[in-house]
Protein backbone atom coordinates (compact mmCIF):
# COMPACT_ATOMS: atom_id res chain seq x y z
CA UNK A 1 0.00 0.00 0.00
CA UNK A 2 1.37 3.42 -1.01
CA UNK A 3 1.77 6.07 1.67
CA UNK A 4 2.00 9.78 0.86
CA UNK A 5 4.47 12.15 2.48
CA UNK A 6 4.55 15.91 2.03
CA UNK A 7 7.62 17.95 2.98
CA UNK A 8 6.78 21.54 3.98
CA UNK A 9 9.24 24.44 3.84
CA UNK A 10 8.56 28.02 4.96
CA UNK A 11 10.75 30.72 3.44
CA UNK A 12 11.22 34.48 3.29
CA UNK A 13 13.70 36.44 1.18
CA UNK A 14 16.25 33.61 0.96
CA UNK A 15 15.89 32.26 -2.60
CA UNK A 16 19.44 30.86 -2.81
CA UNK A 17 19.13 28.97 0.44
CA UNK A 18 15.70 27.67 -0.55
CA UNK A 19 17.05 26.38 -3.88
CA UNK A 20 19.80 24.48 -2.02
CA UNK A 21 17.17 23.05 0.35
CA UNK A 22 14.93 21.95 -2.53
CA UNK A 23 17.87 20.35 -4.35
CA UNK A 24 18.67 18.28 -1.27
CA UNK A 25 15.04 17.19 -0.99
CA UNK A 26 15.00 16.21 -4.65
CA UNK A 27 17.99 13.92 -3.95
CA UNK A 28 16.32 12.08 -1.09
CA UNK A 29 16.28 8.30 -1.09
CA UNK A 30 12.63 7.50 -1.69
CA UNK A 31 11.44 4.69 0.56
CA UNK A 32 9.58 1.86 -1.17
CA UNK A 33 5.85 2.46 -1.34
CA UNK A 34 6.20 6.17 -0.47
CA UNK A 35 5.17 9.10 -2.68
CA UNK A 36 6.92 12.41 -1.92
CA UNK A 37 5.87 15.97 -2.68
CA UNK A 38 7.03 19.41 -1.50
CA UNK A 39 5.02 22.47 -0.49
CA UNK A 40 6.75 25.83 -0.10
CA UNK A 41 5.13 28.72 1.77
CA UNK A 42 6.65 32.13 1.08
CA UNK A 43 6.07 34.51 3.97
CA UNK A 44 6.47 37.95 2.45
CA UNK A 45 4.09 40.71 1.30
CA UNK A 46 5.35 40.27 -2.28
CA UNK A 47 6.33 36.71 -3.26
CA UNK A 48 9.56 36.07 -5.15
CA UNK A 49 8.46 32.62 -6.34
CA UNK A 50 5.48 33.49 -8.49
CA UNK A 51 4.64 33.35 -12.16
CA UNK A 52 7.50 32.26 -14.40
CA UNK A 53 10.02 32.16 -11.54
CA UNK A 54 7.91 29.55 -9.76
CA UNK A 55 7.38 27.56 -12.96
CA UNK A 56 11.11 27.58 -13.78
CA UNK A 57 11.91 26.45 -10.24
CA UNK A 58 9.41 23.58 -10.38
CA UNK A 59 10.91 22.40 -13.68
CA UNK A 60 14.31 21.83 -12.06
CA UNK A 61 13.13 19.04 -9.80
CA UNK A 62 11.80 15.53 -10.26
CA UNK A 63 9.62 15.82 -7.15
CA UNK A 64 6.40 17.83 -7.47
CA UNK A 65 6.81 21.27 -5.85
CA UNK A 66 3.83 23.50 -4.97
CA UNK A 67 4.19 27.18 -4.03
CA UNK A 68 1.90 29.05 -1.63
CA UNK A 69 1.93 32.62 -0.40
CA UNK A 70 1.29 33.94 3.12
CA UNK A 71 1.41 37.74 3.11
CA UNK A 72 0.91 38.15 6.87
CA UNK A 73 4.37 38.47 8.37
CA UNK A 74 4.92 35.95 11.14
CA UNK A 75 6.27 32.42 11.43
CA UNK A 76 3.12 30.81 12.89
CA UNK A 77 1.02 32.21 10.02
CA UNK A 78 3.39 30.63 7.50
CA UNK A 79 3.59 27.34 9.39
CA UNK A 80 -0.19 27.04 9.60
CA UNK A 81 -0.57 27.67 5.89
CA UNK A 82 2.10 25.02 5.33
CA UNK A 83 0.00 22.52 7.30
CA UNK A 84 -3.15 23.47 5.37
CA UNK A 85 -1.26 23.21 2.07
CA UNK A 86 0.13 19.82 2.99
CA UNK A 87 -3.33 18.50 3.92
CA UNK A 88 -4.58 19.45 0.44
CA UNK A 89 -2.41 16.63 -0.90
CA UNK A 90 -3.96 14.04 1.42
CA UNK A 91 -0.74 12.84 3.07
CA UNK A 92 -0.16 10.16 5.66
CA UNK A 93 2.91 12.02 6.94
CA UNK A 94 4.17 15.61 6.92
CA UNK A 95 7.82 16.57 7.34
CA UNK A 96 9.06 20.04 8.24
CA UNK A 97 12.46 21.50 7.39
CA UNK A 98 13.80 25.08 7.37
CA UNK A 99 14.75 26.92 4.19
CA UNK A 100 18.37 27.36 5.36
CA UNK A 101 18.86 23.60 5.74
CA UNK A 102 19.83 20.71 3.49
CA UNK A 103 18.65 17.16 4.13
CA UNK A 104 20.93 14.13 4.07
CA UNK A 105 19.80 11.66 1.36
CA UNK A 106 18.50 9.14 3.93
CA UNK A 107 16.78 11.79 6.11
CA UNK A 108 13.16 10.82 5.38
CA UNK A 109 13.92 7.10 5.26
CA UNK A 110 15.46 7.24 8.75
CA UNK A 111 12.55 9.20 10.23
CA UNK A 112 9.91 6.94 8.70
CA UNK A 113 11.72 3.78 9.72
CA UNK A 114 12.07 4.97 13.31
CA UNK A 115 8.38 5.86 13.54
CA UNK A 116 7.43 2.42 12.26
CA UNK A 117 9.83 0.61 14.60
CA UNK A 118 8.88 2.59 17.71
CA UNK A 119 5.19 3.10 16.87
CA UNK A 120 5.59 6.87 17.09
CA UNK A 121 3.64 9.71 15.47
CA UNK A 122 6.41 12.32 15.67
CA UNK A 123 10.13 11.94 14.97
CA UNK A 124 12.72 14.69 15.53
CA UNK A 125 16.32 14.53 14.35
CA UNK A 126 19.58 16.46 14.83
CA UNK A 127 20.86 19.51 12.97
CA UNK A 128 24.51 19.74 11.94
CA UNK A 129 25.40 23.45 11.83
CA UNK A 130 27.80 24.78 9.18
CA UNK A 131 29.21 28.17 10.19
CA UNK A 132 30.26 30.68 7.53
CA UNK A 133 32.31 32.33 10.28
CA UNK A 134 33.16 30.81 13.68
CA UNK A 135 31.07 32.02 16.59
CA UNK A 136 32.89 34.10 19.24
CA UNK A 137 34.92 32.08 21.73
CA UNK A 138 32.57 33.08 24.57
CA UNK A 139 29.48 31.73 22.84
CA UNK A 140 28.30 28.33 24.00
CA UNK A 141 26.44 26.72 21.11
CA UNK A 142 23.09 25.19 22.04
CA UNK A 143 23.94 21.65 20.96
CA UNK A 144 21.75 18.69 21.84
CA UNK A 145 23.52 15.72 23.34
CA UNK A 146 23.31 12.47 21.36
CA UNK A 147 20.48 10.20 22.49
CA UNK A 148 19.53 6.72 21.37
CA UNK A 149 17.01 6.55 18.55
CA UNK A 150 13.60 5.86 20.04
CA UNK A 151 14.15 8.04 23.13
CA UNK A 152 10.77 9.56 24.01
CA UNK A 153 10.74 13.37 23.87
CA UNK A 154 8.16 15.90 25.06
CA UNK A 155 8.93 18.84 22.74
CA UNK A 156 10.58 19.46 19.37
CA UNK A 157 11.50 22.25 16.96
CA UNK A 158 10.33 22.36 13.34
CA UNK A 159 13.78 22.32 11.74
CA UNK A 160 13.90 18.53 11.39
CA UNK A 161 10.68 16.74 12.19
CA UNK A 162 8.20 14.24 10.81
CA UNK A 163 4.62 14.02 12.06
CA UNK A 164 1.59 11.92 11.36
CA UNK A 165 -1.12 13.76 9.44
CA UNK A 166 -3.55 12.64 12.19
CA UNK A 167 -2.06 15.33 14.42
CA UNK A 168 -3.33 18.13 12.18
CA UNK A 169 -6.42 16.54 10.59
CA UNK A 170 -9.69 17.96 11.88
CA UNK A 171 -10.92 14.44 12.54
CA UNK A 172 -7.69 13.72 14.45
CA UNK A 173 -6.06 16.06 16.98
CA UNK A 174 -6.69 19.13 14.81
CA UNK A 175 -3.63 20.98 16.14
CA UNK A 176 -2.25 24.23 14.71
CA UNK A 177 0.51 26.66 15.63
CA UNK A 178 -0.57 29.37 18.05
CA UNK A 179 -0.68 32.56 15.97
CA UNK A 180 -0.15 34.71 19.05
CA UNK A 181 3.45 33.45 19.20
CA UNK A 182 4.74 35.57 16.33
CA UNK A 183 8.16 36.13 17.91
CA UNK A 184 9.35 32.62 18.69
CA UNK A 185 8.68 29.31 20.51
CA UNK A 186 5.62 28.53 18.37
CA UNK A 187 7.19 25.21 17.36
CA UNK A 188 8.12 24.15 20.90
CA UNK A 189 4.59 25.09 22.02
CA UNK A 190 3.00 23.10 19.16
CA UNK A 191 4.86 19.90 19.98
CA UNK A 192 4.36 20.27 23.73
CA UNK A 193 0.63 20.29 23.02
CA UNK A 194 1.09 17.36 20.66
CA UNK A 195 2.74 15.36 23.45
CA UNK A 196 0.09 16.44 25.96
CA UNK A 197 -2.60 15.19 23.55
CA UNK A 198 -1.10 11.70 23.75
CA UNK A 199 0.96 11.43 20.57
CA UNK A 200 4.19 9.47 21.00
CA UNK A 201 7.22 11.56 20.03
CA UNK A 202 10.74 10.16 19.59
CA UNK A 203 14.28 11.24 18.85
CA UNK A 204 16.06 9.83 15.77
CA UNK A 205 19.78 10.24 16.30
CA UNK A 206 20.99 9.59 12.75
CA UNK A 207 18.38 11.51 10.68
CA UNK A 208 20.54 14.55 9.89
CA UNK A 209 19.96 17.86 8.21
CA UNK A 210 22.62 20.55 7.77
CA UNK A 211 21.97 24.20 8.58
CA UNK A 212 23.93 27.08 7.09
CA UNK A 213 24.77 29.77 9.67
CA UNK A 214 25.61 33.08 7.96
CA UNK A 215 28.27 35.32 9.48
CA UNK A 216 25.62 37.95 10.30
CA UNK A 217 23.93 35.53 12.67
CA UNK A 218 26.95 35.14 14.95
CA UNK A 219 27.69 38.81 15.55
CA UNK A 220 27.59 39.85 19.19
CA UNK A 221 24.39 41.85 18.69
CA UNK A 222 22.51 39.02 16.96
CA UNK A 223 23.57 36.40 19.49
CA UNK A 224 22.47 38.54 22.43
CA UNK A 225 19.25 39.45 20.63
CA UNK A 226 18.52 35.75 20.10
CA UNK A 227 18.91 35.08 23.83
CA UNK A 228 16.57 37.97 24.60
CA UNK A 229 14.01 36.71 22.05
CA UNK A 230 14.10 33.13 23.39
CA UNK A 231 13.55 34.33 26.96
CA UNK A 232 10.75 36.66 25.85
CA UNK A 233 8.87 34.03 23.88
CA UNK A 234 9.44 31.37 26.55
CA UNK A 235 7.84 33.52 29.25
CA UNK A 236 4.98 34.63 26.99
CA UNK A 237 4.27 31.00 26.18
CA UNK A 238 3.79 30.24 29.88
CA UNK A 239 1.51 33.29 30.19
CA UNK A 240 -0.68 31.87 27.42
CA UNK A 241 -0.76 28.32 28.78
CA UNK A 242 -0.86 28.87 32.57
CA UNK A 243 -2.00 32.46 33.06
CA UNK A 244 -0.14 35.67 33.87
CA UNK A 245 -0.31 35.23 37.64
CA UNK A 246 1.28 31.79 37.68
CA UNK A 247 3.85 32.88 35.10
CA UNK A 248 4.70 35.94 37.18
CA UNK A 249 5.24 33.84 40.31
CA UNK A 250 7.75 31.75 38.37
CA UNK A 251 9.51 34.34 36.24
CA UNK A 252 9.73 37.49 38.39
CA UNK A 253 12.08 35.95 41.01
CA UNK A 254 13.98 34.13 38.26
CA UNK A 255 14.35 37.33 36.20
CA UNK A 256 15.71 39.35 39.09
CA UNK A 257 18.18 36.60 40.00
CA UNK A 258 19.36 36.49 36.41
CA UNK A 259 19.76 40.25 36.21
CA UNK A 260 21.50 40.50 39.58
CA UNK A 261 24.06 37.80 38.85
CA UNK A 262 24.32 38.99 35.26
CA UNK A 263 25.20 42.50 36.41
CA UNK A 264 27.82 41.17 38.82
CA UNK A 265 29.38 38.88 36.20
CA UNK A 266 29.46 41.68 33.62
CA UNK A 267 31.15 44.04 36.08
CA UNK A 268 33.75 41.49 37.22
CA UNK A 269 34.42 40.43 33.63
CA UNK A 270 34.95 44.05 32.59
CA UNK A 271 37.41 44.59 35.45
CA UNK A 272 39.56 41.51 34.73
CA UNK A 273 39.52 41.78 30.90
CA UNK A 274 42.70 43.93 30.75
CA UNK A 275 44.61 41.26 32.72
CA UNK A 276 43.04 38.04 31.38
CA UNK A 277 41.30 38.87 28.12
CA UNK A 278 39.63 35.56 27.24
CA UNK A 279 38.55 34.77 30.78
CA UNK A 280 37.32 38.32 31.28
CA UNK A 281 35.38 38.30 28.01
CA UNK A 282 33.76 34.97 28.83
CA UNK A 283 32.60 36.27 32.17
CA UNK A 284 31.54 39.62 30.70
CA UNK A 285 29.39 38.07 27.95
CA UNK A 286 28.06 35.39 30.31
CA UNK A 287 26.77 38.26 32.40
CA UNK A 288 25.24 39.99 29.38
CA UNK A 289 23.47 36.77 28.38
CA UNK A 290 22.03 36.49 31.89
CA UNK A 291 20.84 40.09 31.63
CA UNK A 292 19.25 39.37 28.23
CA UNK A 293 17.46 36.33 29.62
CA UNK A 294 16.23 38.14 32.73
CA UNK A 295 14.97 41.21 30.88
CA UNK A 296 13.50 38.99 28.16
CA UNK A 297 11.48 37.04 30.73
CA UNK A 298 10.03 40.30 32.08
CA UNK A 299 9.25 41.47 28.56
CA UNK A 300 7.43 38.20 27.87
CA UNK A 301 5.36 38.56 31.04
CA UNK A 302 4.15 41.91 29.72
CA UNK A 303 3.29 40.34 26.35
CA UNK A 304 5.60 42.62 24.41
CA UNK A 305 6.68 41.22 21.03
CA UNK A 306 10.33 40.88 20.02
CA UNK A 307 11.67 41.87 16.60
CA UNK A 308 14.46 39.28 16.23
CA UNK A 309 12.86 37.65 13.19
CA UNK A 310 12.35 40.99 11.44
CA UNK A 311 16.00 40.69 10.41
CA UNK A 312 16.67 37.92 7.88
CA UNK A 313 20.11 36.30 7.85
CA UNK A 314 21.29 34.80 4.57
CA UNK A 315 20.08 35.03 0.96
Amino acid sequence: MTQKLVIAVCTAQRPKMLQACLSSLDNLIRPDGTELAIVVVENDPEPYFSGQVAEDTKARYSLPVFFYHEKRKGIPFARNLALEAAIEHDPDWIALIDDDERAEPDWIAKLLSACAEHKAEVANGPVRRIYEKPAPHWWKSQLLKPRPTGTVITEAPTNNVLLSARIIHKDGLGLRFDERLTFGSEDIDFFRRTHAAGAKMIWVDDAFVEEDIPATRVTTGRLLSRMHMAATSGAFNIVLREGRWKAALHFIPKSFRRMLFGSLATLVGFVIKPFARKRGEKLFYYGLIRLMKGSGNLRGLLGRAHNYYDVIDGH
